[in-house]
């Protein structure tokens, strides 16, 4: 038995890898040359001043309009406050009108305001960690991914039971929830109007961190060339599909995919099928992982990328237009880092594992790179054509967004990693 599970995990994985890279590259291939015909061009749109209405008999509401007095397109748009937004009713209701056993039978969507729902390896912890210290926010420390598997019931019991009452903004964090229809239909029956909070990462350096998150927590993973397309159970969810976010953004059904067949050529075919928007209500705050360094840290990150940083990132900016989107008027405190995953013993152990990391600027992580980056590249063109034009969706210095970060995603990381530079192990 043994030799036989080897051979079906190591030896036909190898013996296959080469004929399912080349039809990916293909299929990935022939979706950049759509993009390439289809050109390129696009127009930045200065962002309008939201009227906010505030909420005077709650510790949650939005800050003064005076906050985004300017047209700068560089601030967050926040949109009026909808009448129905679900704050806690007064008085309480009891549980019981709630859920009965495995059923909902009242109203729920007022124990749920927020949720991180995506994507790993993109800081998801990090903001978990950070909402978590705002007085006003209450974010469950730990992964509460029940919407996935349909077990709500028991989510609503811990939201109700386990954040004392009154007016806390309530979240949960669940990178896997943005790619699971499951999950998103449940939020439509039960959360229609939490609000979603999802960051992105340049999809080559995504992937890198990803794998050596898994080899960091002792995954026996297979060689990374072998994590193309679709995941297997061999790959601990670590597959160069995941890295098209945009056919999961696209699934929040903010934008017309299903209708428009320039915004669905964008998705590479072969996941074509895939594409099932479900129209939730809730808003969308968009962010990338570099969004989330200090200032003195993203500068020098910018510096091998000087071509594309005449324009400056803000962590201040960020971390108001945030605040304005979660609907707080107390100031967001300063900007933490977190580095997830296990505590390795001694030194010896931690070198062992660290030898067993990827570098994928290496020459033999080549096609895996080319797959990345031709996702990277019609990522980038659908989410700043289509997705940061769609109502509800919004980002922070969105020209700097625009600009910068996804044009950095059109570009190969590892023409600016220097020789010195370590691989990305968070």
């Amino acid at each position: 038995m043994s030799l036989i599970r080897r051979f079906l995990l190591v030896v036909l994985p190898q013996v296959l890898a080469p004929f399912v890279m080349t039809v990916h590259l293909l299929d990935v291939w022939r979706a950049q040359a759509r993009l390439l015909t289809s050109g390129d061009q696009y127009q930045l749109n200065a962002d309008a001043t939201a009227t906010m209405m505030s909420q005077s008999t709650s510790p949650v509401h939005l800050l003064p309009t005076e906050s985004t007095q300017d047209d700068d397109p560089n601030h967050a748009i926040i949109p009026p406050l909808d009448p129905g937004f679900p704050l806690e009713p007064n008085p309480r209701p009891p549980f019981e009108s709630i859920v009965q056993g495995w059923n909902i039978t009242g109203d729920s969507s007022w124990l749920l305001n927020v949720a991180i729902i995506g994507f790993p390896k993109t800081g998801t912890s990090t903001l978990m960690k950070y909402l978590h210290k705002s007085p006003q926010v209450h974010v469950f420390d730990k992964e509460r991914c029940e919407m996935g598997y349909n077990q709500h019931a028991r989510l609503m019991e811990s939201l109700y039971k386990d954040i004392p009452p009154g007016p806390t903004l309530r979240g949960i964090k669940c990178p896997r929830n943005l790619e699971s229809h499951v999950a998103l239909q449940n939020y439509q029956t039960f959360f229609p109007k939490t609000d979603f909070l999802v960051g992105l990462r340049h999809p080559v350096l995504w992937f890198e961190s990803f794998y050596n998150f898994r080899v960091h927590n002792y995954a026996p993973m297979m060689p990374a060339q072998y994590h193309t397309g679709l995941c297997t159970r061999g790959h601990h969810g670590v597959c160069t599909f995941r890295g098209n976010f945009h056919l999961f953004l696209a699934n929040l059904g903010k934008t017309n995919i299903t209708s428009n067949p320039a915004e669905r050529a964008l998705i590479p075919r072969q996941y074509q099928s895939r594409i099932q928007p479900i129209p939730l209500q809730g808003r969308i705050f968009l962010w990338d992982v570099s969004q989330l360094q200090t200032d003195p840290e993203l500068l020098q990150n910018n510096n091998n990328h000087s071509s594309l940083s005449l324009q400056q990132h803000s962590n201040l900016q960020f971390r108001q237009d945030l605040q304005q989107f979660l609907r707080l008027d107390h100031p967001l405190p300063e900007m933490i880092k977190i580095k997830p995953g296990i505590h390795h013993p001694n030194n010896h152990t931690a070198k062992q594992v660290a030898a067993k990391k990827i570098d994928i600027c290496q020459p033999q992580y080549q096609s895996l790179r080319d797959i990345l980056m031709t996702q990277g590249k019609l990522a980038a063109t659908w989410i700043r054509e289509y997705f940061l034009e769609a109502p509800g969706v919004y980002v922070s210095q969105k020209e700097y967004f625009s600009q910068v970060i996804l044009k950095q995603w059109e570009q190969d990381p590892c023409e600016f990693r220097h020789v010195d530079t370590q691989p990305t192990a968070t």
